[in-house]
Formats: C-alpha cells, structure tokens, sequence
C-alpha cells in the first residue's frame, strides 16, 4: 500500500465515522492536493454522499474549502436521482418476476438504502442485485430479457453453465442506457475445487425468514436483519478481502442501530459456515468507528487493534489493482512449485462449463474446445504481462501480503 497515502486514507475514515476524534487541526494542514486525493478516494469508495452528510450534520464545524463543501453537495444530488432511477428499476424488475411466479429477494443496498440510512443516496448501488432460487433461476433470466433487460456485451458467458460455477448469471442491463441488474443464485461466492460449498440460501428458513419492506410505497422482499448482516460480513471479509470498501462500516453499525438482531441465530450460522472470526473482525470495526452498539459477541471475540487498523485500510485499496493484487496474493500463497504450477495449470484448462461461464458457448457444445486457445491468447496477451509487471510494483506486493495475512487469521485453526 502507498505509504504516502496512509495518513489521508486514516482520516478518511475518520471522517465519515461519528465516533473517532477528530478536530479543525487536523483538516487546517491539507493543501489543494491533497483535498484532491480525499475526494479522489471518496468518490471511488461512494463515499461522496456520506462524507457530505458528516460534514453537514455531526461535523459541520469543521472548516472546508468552499469548493469542497460545493463538490460534495454536488454529488449529494446526483446520488439522489440516481436512487431514484434505481428504486424505479428493482420495482420494474420485481414486478416482472411477481407477474412471472418467480421468488426473489431483494439484496444488501436495496433494503439498506431506503430502511436503515437516513437518505437514500447515503447507500449508493452499483447495481441492483435480486437472489433468486437455483430452480428457477435461468427461467428468471429468461423473463427479464423479454421484459426488455439486455445482455451486456463484457459479459458473454453461458448462464446454465454459470449457474453452477459462479455466484451469479451474467449482468443484465434496463434498456435506454439503464443501470444494471444482477441476479444471484446464491448469497455467497463459489468456493473452487470445496467439495462442500453450503450456502446460506439454500436453507429453506433462509426464504422464511424474508420479509417485505416498502420501496417507493411497496412491499420488496428483503433478507431478514439477522440474514443480512451476515451477507454484508462475509461479502467483504471473505470474498472482497474488504476491497469493495468502507460503506461496510455504516452498513454494519446502522443495521445494528436500527434492527434487532437474532445474536444466537447469527453466531449459529456464522459457525456453520466457518465464518465467525471474520464476523467478529467485521462487528469490532463497525464498533470501533461507529461506537458502542448492542453487540452480543461470542466467546473468545477478542482482536488486536493492529488488526483494525489493518483491515480498516485494506478498504481503501485501489480498485483498479483489485484482480493484479488477486493474482500476486494467489501465486504467492501456494508455497511449493508443485502447488504453483497446479495453480497456473488450473487458469489454462478450466473445466468445460467454467470456462462457457466465461464466453459465450455452451459447456457441451463441441464449440467448447475451440474458446480454450482464445482463453490461452488472454492469458499471454493480458494476464501474464500483467502479473510480470506486478512483482515490480511496491504497491501491489505490499497488497497482496496484508492480504495473504489477513487470509491466513481468517483460516486459522
């Protein structure tokens, strides 16, 4: 991680938290530049709306550059009408799938957004996500794209075939330059090559304990709060490594403020799925920048704050770097040659329907074989040279070990 980012990363934090100390003194110091990388980091991580409320409401005190104050307030409105376009698109999408006879739930920033924030464009989307039975899944697909939904052109692959090896089918974009709906046949990433991979959804009391709440004056399914808090820790400390950033935080201690929470059900579950070290990891940063909440932790909670401090900063990492930091932190982390060589081996000869999961064939189609050279060109021509350029860049490697750290803790015995 740059070194000479990590003090405006720390107090980018400490902005948009109502619980850490901070003072005019600590903001009087910024110059031009670096105000420019604040906002850089803030609009990256969808940060702009929440850091404008902050600095509005509890922090209205500290002193700001008149066009900083601007900005903000700038994208407070565009974010605003965006929720607007987007709570319009998940009722389009929802009613298609209720006129269709097709459950579905509504995921994370949905509910989120519009029960748990104070102002929906706190919560931005980067998308609209719906989880929908594996059952009916494909026949969902298949009724959003007659609706009008449009396959995206960077997004090919085979839905029957990603189906089976990944979270979810390929994105879905509302015609007439709409934003874009994901639907998810599970909550949780696939675990490759685990020949047990449950998910929380495949539990029939997951979709029992769905419950509706009002989006623009109706009733969308939504996960439960015991459901989602659960969702929204394992998302980012288990399958982002906390890259998709620090809107974890006011998600966890605004859900906490405002829902009950079933703590023996959540721990329950968390066990299940191997996950209760992140969870705590989640719920004591949540603490940490929000304050004291109504936590009941289980036994042996207790984590280091150089830990924190760490994972608070693995947050704002460089999207941009996210698959190079991936690469480095895989290789790296198979310690023998045999295992590296098994690794690169695996991205070369995906089994057939990973790979139609990727381009558009199906994985039992002769057609299959013909996508493998193309897989090999990619890798040459994009991934390789990506990967060499890497073990030169500080900024990936340093990355890629706080990572590989962080995995390790997370799957210790």
């Amino acid at each position: 991680m740059n070194q000479a980012s990590l003090p405006l990363q720390a107090l980018l934090l400490d902005l948009i938290s109502v619980a850490r100390p901070l003072g005019a003194d600590d903001l009087r110091e910024l110059d031009d530049a670096d105000w420019d990388a604040l906002l850089d980091m803030a609009r990256r991580h969808r940060l702009e709306p929440l850091l404008h409320w902050r600095l509005t409401h509890e922090r209205a005190a500290l002193p700001l550059p008149a066009r900083v104050r601007e900005l903000l307030a700038a994208r407070f409105k565009f974010y605003t009408l965006r929720a607007l376009g987007q709570q319009r698109e998940l009722l389009l999408a929802g009613r298609v799938l209720e006129q269709a006879g097709i459950p579905y739930v509504a995921l994370k920033g949905a509910g989120l957004a519009t029960q748990v924030y104070p102002h929906p464009a706190l919560r931005p989307m980067r998308d609209v996500d719906f989880l929908v039975p594996e059952e009916d899944v494909l026949r969902a697909y298949q009724a959003l794209q007659d609706s009008g939904l449009e396959r995206m052109p960077e997004f090919p692959g085979d839905p029957a075939a990603a189906l089976s090896t990944e979270h979810q089918l390929p994105s879905l974009r509302f015609p007439a330059g709409g934003g874009v709906l994901e639907i998810h046949c599970r909550l949780f990433h696939r675990t490759q090559g685990a020949e047990h991979d449950d998910d929380l959804s495949a539990d029939p009391l997951f979709w029992q304990r769905v419950r509706p709440l009002q989006v623009a004056g109706r009733a969308v399914p939504c996960e439960s709060p015991t459901d989602l808090l659960l969702h929204l820790i394992v998302h980012a400390v288990y399958n982002h490594k906390f890259d998709n950033g620090p809107l974890l935080l006011s998600d966890l201690a605004l859900l906490l403020a405002r829902e009950q929470i079933d703590w023996p059900l959540f721990w329950q579950l968390a066990a299940r799925g191997q996950h209760t070290r992140g969870c705590v990891l989640g719920l004591k940063l949540a603490e940490h920048y929000w304050g004291s909440s109504n936590i009941v932790w289980p036994d042996g909670g207790a984590i280091g704050l150089p830990l924190l401090e760490q994972a608070a900063l693995l947050m704002l990492r460089d999207s941009a770097l996210r698959k190079d930091v991936l690469a480095a932190q895989n290789l790296a982390g198979r310690r023998s040659v045999r295992a590296r060589l098994a690794l690169l081996l695996q991205r070369a000869f995906p089994p057939r329907r990973r790979l139609a999961s990727f381009y558009p064939v199906a994985a039992d189609s002769p057609r299959i074989y013909l996508f493998y050279p193309l897989n090999w060109w990619r890798l040459a021509t994009r991934r390789l040279p990506a990967y060499i350029a890497s073990l030169r860049d500080t900024q990936i490697q340093s990355e890629a070990h706080q990572v590989g750290e962080l995995n390790d803790w997370l799957y210790a015995d």
